[in-house]
């Protein structure tokens, strides 16, 4: 018998590239956000190092801008419930939410 409580959590290499291709994506550029506002610079010409916010809610953010479904959705929501609904409806505002900082992430 299948366990149906079970939420798949995605992968943090799926996920942060995700959040890369996102990013990179007319839809989120559009916005004007600089990358260090969600990464540390790996190196002075490459801005994408490591994350700075909770990769779950970054990808939350991106796939609500885009109109993608978000993989890191359920995950985020079984840890914080209302984070995601929370993030997507301020995206829908035209707001940008503040995200957690990723060490403050359990």
């Amino acid at each position: 018998m299948e366990n149906l409580d079970v939420i798949p959590i995605p992968a943090p290499a799926e996920i942060a590239a995700r959040c890369r291709a996102f990013y990179l994506a007319p839809a989120v550029r559009s916005k004007g956000w600089l990358p260090n506002l969600f990464w540390r610079p790996a190196t002075r010409d490459n801005p994408f190092g490591t994350l700075r916010v909770d990769p779950w809610e970054l990808e939350v953010l991106f796939a609500a801008i885009s109109g993608a479904p978000a993989l890191s959705r359920t995950a985020l929501e079984q840890r914080s419930p209302g984070r995601a609904g929370f993030i997507e409806r301020s995206i829908g505002h035209g707001e940008l939410p503040l995200l957690s900082f990723h060490e403050d992430v359990a």
